[in-house]
């Protein structure tokens, strides 16, 4: 066994597909983003987010997205849990979404986002990259008090940007909530959003640098099954 490849894959992003952890009606349309930035190998799996819609809302006829991180079963340098939809078509528009969100024991940030993008936005951050401050997407935050607040981002769309990613998203621990949201394009009276969503990308890279350094030190590696068998 090739003991390099193990140190690299807790640098990956890991994008658990809809249902991955514990299954949850998604809305049509929209989408479940599970993504994880390791700090230490480790065996074992992270159980992931629950996203989707509150079972207890559903019941209720009342249906409310929620995304709540499991219990963590290894150190992670970045959680991300979001319900996200891109759109094309936008270009040179400037938009609006809100909802209405709730937010609980949040240990990093919860809220509402919307940037320049495609379904890759969320797991092309998380790891990093030297960009990765000018590609973090609008997004305003929700107080985690326990209580309803109208929520609401607004981003004016690039005149060259073929889609925009947005939703709801929980960085770090607890649980989020989102009902009757909106997307709209609005005039230029409203006022964009100065605040972006906000991961811990420095420590991100202080793990690749550790990373980094312990496997400069690791011995040759052989080639496995040069046969090709």
């Amino acid at each position: 066994m090739d003991y390099r490849t193990l140190l690299l894959a807790p640098l990956a992003a890991i994008v658990l597909s809809v249902g991955a952890t514990i299954p949850m009606r998604m809305p049509d349309g929209w989408l479940a983003n599970n993504t994880f930035i390791f700090s230490e190998l480790s065996s074992t799996a992270s159980q992931g987010y629950e996203i989707g819609i509150d079972p207890a809302s559903d019941a209720a006829g009342m249906p409310t997205l929620t995304i709540r991180l499991l219990k963590p079963t290894r150190p992670l340098v970045v959680d991300m849990g979001a319900a996200r939809q891109s759109v094309d078509g936008y270009a040179g528009k400037r938009l609006r979404v809100s909802g209405q969100l709730r937010a609980e024991s949040v240990k990093g940030w919860a809220g509402l986002y919307l940037g320049q993008g495609d379904g890759t936005l969320l797991n092309r951050i998380a790891i990093a990259p030297p960009n990765a401050e000018a590609l973090l997407p609008a997004g305003a935050a929700v107080a985690a008090d326990g209580g309803w607040h109208d929520t609401s981002v607004v981003f004016d769309v690039p005149a060259d940007a073929a889609s925009v990613d947005f939703g709801v998203a929980l960085v770090g621990e607890g649980q989020v909530w989102a009902r009757n949201l909106q997307f709209q394009v609005v005039g230029s009276e409203v006022a964009t959003t100065a605040t972006t969503l906000r991961v811990d990308l420095q420590s991100v890279r202080r793990a690749q640098a550790e990373n980094t350094a312990r496997l400069a030190k690791l011995p040759p590696g052989p080639l496995v099954n040069a046969a090709l068998d």
